[in-house]
């Protein structure tokens, strides 16, 4: 660390970048992890203004990503002309390839988890695919993605490949082709690594049609190196900017919610969602094809479960039963949470004396999408819906109440495939834990384990940048998250009726076939007039 670094600790600013599925969010914080300045940035707005990042194959063009990430760094800084940023860390969405040319330019817009027709390829996956690699069985992986880049005859034009975080990383440098490199939590995230080698797993490298020279050298995660002069001239707040290397949003998370320890389990209650632990050694027998274990570094791994449909049911239920939720919509498909929590607090109360009855009676929900390869075994042809009873109408409430327990189904039995479970509690993030008490309450009683949720939610993009902080020396570790009040599971009646639910659940996951789902009022309506 040189000199001005050490005298100008008062001033100390990093900045954390979340390169995420929608946007780009850039915060400027200070040492002590207070914001300075926040640049937010849809893909929408950035294609209004003529720089489109996602192409009709769900892939992203990184010249206009690259391009748009340093513009809108730019702006973050233009207010405080006279701060020094020490560190600049990037965080971004799950493992995607950029394919390079010589000249260090894309082939060809970079292919992400999303890409249409992916999880096609999963049957050409080796039988010890998982137990070599760590990584689950999805159409969400690159070594997936290299199979049909394979078919597309590019690699032959490639001169090297790395993962779009660590593109975006190594573009912030000086650092020649050659030297292009991939954090370890990355690498392991490819599907191309070998936990028992902890290197590129040469075999599965040469079934796909490559040679190790390809691929970029493998680095600890938090490697530093001097931000590039190209951006140095462009500010004096980058004089003395060391890009910190990065990794993936699902591991800053553990950062962003204070997670330590292997006993807590931190999850997502977002549009989409995972279960993801710490482990202090790599995980060995997999009993789902869903898991996933990542390496951190010599002594860290994370253990990871993808999910999805989470608070895209909401958006789901307001979308297909807009009609009967008309009372309950702040905009267009936009369900009023804090509304629909009070009415349906209010019912279950009044349900007391026959409280069993009501739930018992209720609709299942179904979170899951066909064609999605998630949730638990990645049994992906389940579709979202609700299950009713012959005869049964029922009120929005019925169906509000009835998806955040099909929610909370989803989560025990993700959970179940976490072995052992020996975990004390369950840190959520995500805008549904802010919303919904009542998904809390359901959830910490079903799974007897209590629920923490933070009183300042922190952002992945403030994880990155304290993240980087520590690796610069310029903190010691990154600052206490505070949390509120656990929600404790409740005893009793309750908690031995959502678990009767979870049965009736599991019965029907395991023989979908067997029943009709329901997944829009105009069934509710034809239910009505038969």
């Amino acid at each position: 660390m040189n000199q001005r670094m050490k005298s100008s600790k008062n001033f100390n600013c990093t900045v954390g970048i979340d390169v995420g599925s929608s946007g780009i969010r850039l915060l400027l914080l200070n040492s002590k992890g207070i914001k300075v300045n926040e640049q937010i940035m849809t893909y929408t707005t950035l294609q209004e203004q003529g720089h489109l990042i996602w192409d009709e194959e769900k892939r992203i063009n990184t010249n206009n990503l690259n391009e748009s990430l340093e513009n809108q760094l730019i702006l973050l800084l233009e207010k405080f002309p006279k701060i020094t940023i020490f560190s600049l860390s990037i965080s971004s969405i799950g493992p995607s390839l950029v394919l390079l040319s010589k000249e260090a330019q894309p082939l060809v817009n970079a292919y992400t988890y999303a890409y249409q027709g992916a999880q096609d390829y999963v049957k050409y996956l080796p039988i010890d695919f998982q137990e070599r690699t760590g990584s689950l069985y999805s159409g969400a992986l690159p070594y997936v993605q290299l199979l049909k880049i394979k078919e597309e005859t590019l690699l032959s034009s490639c001169f090297k490949i790395t993962t779009i975080n660590d593109y975006l990383s190594w573009n912030m440098t000086d650092l020649p082709l050659n030297e292009i490199f991939s954090t370890v939590p990355n690498t392991s995230y490819t599907g191309l690594y070998s936990l028992k080698q902890r290197d590129w797993d040469l075999e599965l490298i040469q079934k796909v049609g490559l040679k190790k020279d390809i691929l970029p050298k493998i680095i600890p995660l938090g490697t530093t190196f001097p931000i590039k002069k190209e951006l140095k001239q462009l500010s004096d707040s980058f004089k003395d900017t060391y890009v910190v290397t990065g990794t993936i949003d699902g591991i800053d998370a553990f950062w962003a919610t204070g997670v330590e320890n292997e006993d807590i389990i931190v999850g997502s209650a977002s549009s989409t969602g995972a279960l993801r632990r710490l482990r202090k050694t790599p995980k060995k027998e997999y009993n789902s094809r869903l898991i996933q274990c990542c390496q951190i570094n010599e002594s860290l791994w994370v253990e990871l479960i993808p999910f999805n449909n989470v608070g895209t049911s909401f958006n789901w239920l307001g979308r297909n039963f807009g009609s009967m939720f008309k009372n309950y919509l702040i905009e267009k498909y936009q369900l009023n949470i804090e509304k629909l929590e009070l009415d349906s607090s209010n019912k279950l109360r009044e349900k007391t004396t026959s409280l069993e009855s009501y739930l018992l009676g209720l609709p299942l929900y179904f979170p899951y999408i066909e064609g999605e390869p998630r949730g638990p075994n990645g049994r992906g042809k389940i579709k979202g819906g609700f299950i009713f009873k012959k005869g049964y109408l029922p009120s929005c409430i019925d169906l509000y109440i009835s998806l955040l327990i099909g929610i909370v189904n989803m989560y025990r039995h993700n959970l179940e495939m976490l072995d052992p479970p020996n975990y004390k509690e369950i840190r959520l993030t995500g805008l549904i834990t802010q919303k919904s008490r009542l998904f809390l309450q359901f959830l910490a009683s079903l799974i007897n384990k209590r629920i923490v949720i933070m009183k300042s939610e922190q952002s992945i993009a403030w994880a990155t940048g304290m993240r980087a902080l520590t690796y610069i020396k310029v903190r010691e570790k990154i600052p206490k998250v505070s949390t509120l009040d656990p929600i404790s599971p409740e005893s009793g009646e309750r908690q031995k009726l959502l678990t009767s639910l979870y049965r009736r659940y599991m019965e029907v996951y395991n023989s979908p076939n067997k029943y009709e789902i329901c997944y829009s009022e105009n069934e509710i309506n034809l239910q009505k007039l038969s």
